[in-house]
């Protein structure tokens, strides 16, 4: 019966234990760390592009800008999850002004249960968030300018850093638009269709120079993020 009453007793003392989560909140710098990373093993496929098709194997080199596609739009995907976690974190620790979005976002009951055992601690928030927030894809711009508007971000202001020497007619926040959601596009057409066209079945033509395209033209958004965030 001792045996078992200790037993209870430690079972007890565990359950007020404060919860810690395995989720990491990165700063800034770490965040464009880990974007600088995988856009520098994206680009390092270019030179295996080339040699396959310097060696005759132009399919095999095609389907690997096919995949750097890919990979891009990962990279640009998790960069933005990270941003989101590191600034709704600094808003709720009132180091950013709150937000529309950030005022309405909703929490379960037995989320809200854990926040009020843990006092003042953030870890029940950055737990909820990386749930909530996991699953959704950001590289539409559609999905973006949601995710800027919830952190407060202007929009306008990243378009102008990323494209102002665009030259021609077509404005920044244009070309801002079109870039994520011409992307976001292809990605998807590759991924879900073999880069295969759904009326005839054709393959999509693809060059280095596409994706080339693509990869400075996240740079450069991904920069002007990272410039307007620091400036919050």
């Amino acid at each position: 019966m001792e045996d078992r009453n200790l037993d209870l007793m430690e079972r007890n003392e565990g359950t007020r234990e404060k919860f810690r989560t395995e989720v990491k909140r990165f700063e800034l710098d770490q965040i464009m760390q880990h974007f600088t990373e995988t856009m520098q093993a994206i680009k390092s496929q270019f030179s295996v592009a080339d040699e396959l098709i310097e060696s005759g194997k132009v399919t095999e080199g095609e389907n690997i800008w096919r995949a750097q596609v890919i990979f891009l739009a990962s990279a640009f995907d998790f960069y933005m999850h990270e941003l989101t976690k590191y600034g709704l974190c600094e808003i709720y620790a009132e180091n950013w002004g709150r937000t529309d979005k950030y005022e309405n976002i909703q929490v379960k009951m037995k989320v809200i249960e854990v926040a009020l055992k843990e006092g003042g601690d953030i870890d029940w928030f950055l737990e909820y968030i990386n749930g909530h927030y996991g699953n959704i894809t950001m590289v539409s711009y559609k999905s973006v300018k949601s995710q800027l508007k919830l952190l407060g971000l202007n929009l306008t202001s990243i378009a102008e850093r990323a494209f102002h020497q665009i030259g021609g007619t077509e404005k920044t926040g244009d070309k801002l638009k079109r870039r994520l959601d011409e992307l976001f596009e292809r990605r998807n057409i590759i991924a879900h269709q073999t880069d295969r066209a759904h009326t005839d079945a054709q393959i999509n033509s693809i060059t280095k120079g596409i994706v080339q395209e693509f990869v400075s033209d996240v740079e450069k958004i991904v920069n002007a993020i990272d410039v307007v965030t620091r400036n919050m």
